[in-house]
């Protein structure tokens, strides 16, 4: 899994034969984030060395923080001389039905991805850029995005150049916003960054910065989180504990609170109905529900008297 999307020729020559002489004949997938326009390539090296599953999306869900396109990789493939099962006739139909989905439910669809040589710094996953978003919008300061990713590039040289996978992502990427939103760098931090440069998760990467363990072992709590270390518990001692009725049970019970789990489960299942615009009109009433700070829209025309209320 490529969460960033930098791996090149060079890394997946040495990394994938290894992982495939290790599998035993188990087939190997790949998955990659094609933040940086480069895991199109990546998959064809792939292949190469062994890969026989790619993980691709419908063009409209494709590239960005997804993963390349089907459409895109079908044709590499067949360029290179390898068969597929797939039936090509589908593929339109399949993304027109994405697209207007998309459109209708305010998706970002078609996604580009460029070249970007910060995101070789930071290494931000696909999926945590949506959370970043969605936490700077919690605090108006959704303008700040480019500073978050600088001050992740920053903070994960700080700490030691984590692998940015979970949960050593989430530790630098919270870090840095909050570095961002209180203005002032490392005044808060969060308990499980105490807990890796106390190398509760290992011994990180590359050293940690002085100054900034400094500042990290001088928090408020971190006197009080060195004195917790983790639990090592066995999984039979899990089993007991939880009395889980499967091992994804039991990790999910391991590993997230209770609270957590309760509203998750709360949630129900995921949404499934997305209803497609079927005219301009209500193409514009969606744009209106989704742009308006207001909690009273009123339109009015000749034809046409709209109210929406929040």
């Amino acid at each position: 899994y490529d969460t960033a999307g930098v791996l090149e020729k060079d890394r997946l020559s040495t990394l994938l034969p290894a992982i495939v002489a290790k599998s035993r004949g188990k087939p190997i997938e790949f998955h990659a984030n094609n933040l940086l326009n480069m895991s199109a390539k990546a998959y064809c090296d792939a292949i190469g060395y062994g890969v026989t599953i790619l993980h691709t999306a419908s063009r409209p869900m494709a590239n960005g923080p997804s993963v390349p396109s089907t459409e895109v990789m079908v044709k590499n493939i067949e360029l290179m001389g390898f068969e597929h099962s797939l039936d090509k006739s589908l593929f339109q139909p399949v993304a027109d039905h994405f697209r207007a989905v998309g459109d209708s439910a305010g998706f970002l669809v078609d996604q580009h991805a460029e070249y970007d040589a910060l995101s070789i710094r930071h290494q931000v996953p696909g999926g945590m850029m949506g959370t970043f978003r969605a936490q700077l919008a919690q605090h108006g300061m959704l303008d700040r995005l480019p500073d978050v990713l600088e001050e992740t590039a920053r903070v994960r040289r700080e700490l030691g150049y984590p692998g940015m996978a979970t949960p050593f992502s989430q530790l630098v990427g919270i870090q840095a916003v909050l570095n961002i939103v209180t203005g002032r760098r490392y005044s808060v931090i969060p308990d499980e960054v105490i807990q890796y440069a106390a190398k509760f998760y290992g011994e990180p990467v590359a050293p940690i910065d002085a100054n900034i363990m400094d500042q990290i072992m001088a928090a408020p709590r971190a006197k009080d989180v060195l004195t917790r270390p983790p639990e090592q518990p066995t999984i039979e001692e899990l089993r007991r504990r939880y009395g889980a009725k499967d091992d994804d049970d039991l990790i999910l019970r391991a590993l997230v609170p209770e609270a957590d789990l309760a509203l998750m489960r709360a949630e129900g299942s995921i949404r499934l109905d997305f209803p497609v615009i079927s005219s301009p009109e209500l193409k514009e009433v969606q744009r209106l529900m989704r742009v308006a700070t207001a909690p009273l829209v009123q339109v009015s025309s000749a034809q046409l008297s709209l109210r929406l209320e929040r």
